[in-house]
């Protein structure tokens, strides 16, 4: 009996395994539609911020979560927060330190589905040489050949040594944790 059973299992282990489900689609990022921004308390007041220049290599596809990636590169040079002094210390040492870090950078290690349109990225965030992992909800829409994605994560800046220094090291006037707002509209690569 074990004979005849063992050749049917074999053929449904092959028909079901992830090397047969669909390989990720590749997606282009639309710059001028898409965002990474950041939201952080200063003296009890909302500040918001943005990095206007990120590259992306995003390969995804939610039945193949496995074998779905997503790589971000941030250029920290760029951050603005419409306030000219802000934006200049912000590229100083105690800070985003860009002279010697001028990237950011984002590495997914892990997708998992959370419900109808809802995921979850694990992932390494590596700002000023320091790495730690993140997780990332998100929601996504397909639709066709074009995708729109909505994820927030919260980061504590002194996790990667942003705000460096007795001065901004107790969450006054600058709070400890940050919000980063990511908003992607991408179309499949043909």
């Amino acid at each position: 009996m074990f004979s005849r059973i063992a050749p049917i299992a074999l053929i449904g282990a092959m028909l079901w395994h992830p090397a047969n489900a669909s390989a990720p689609t590749n997606w282009h990022v639309d710059a001028t539609k898409s965002s990474l921004t950041f939201e952080v308390k200063v003296s009890g007041q909302t500040v918001t911020g943005r990095f206007p220049g990120f590259g992306s290599l995003i390969k995804f596809e939610p039945t193949n979560l496995a074998q779905s990636s997503v790589k971000i590169t941030v250029d920290t040079t760029g951050i603005k927060t419409q306030d000219a002094t802000r934006d200049a210390m912000l590229l100083k040492p105690a800070w985003f330190n860009v002279l010697d870090f001028p990237q950011a950078k984002f590495q997914s290690t892990s997708f998992v589905s959370t419900g109808p349109n809802k995921y979850l990225c694990k992932g390494k965030l590596t700002i000023k040489g320091v790495t730690r992992e993140i997780d990332l909800p998100f929601n996504l829409i397909v639709k066709g050949s074009k995708a729109a994605m909505s994820g927030q994560a919260n980061v504590k800046r002194l996790d990667f040594k942003i705000g460096e220094g007795p001065d901004f090291s107790s969450g006054s006037p600058v709070a400890l944790s940050v919000k980063v707002i990511v908003n992607i509209q991408a179309n499949k690569v043909k």
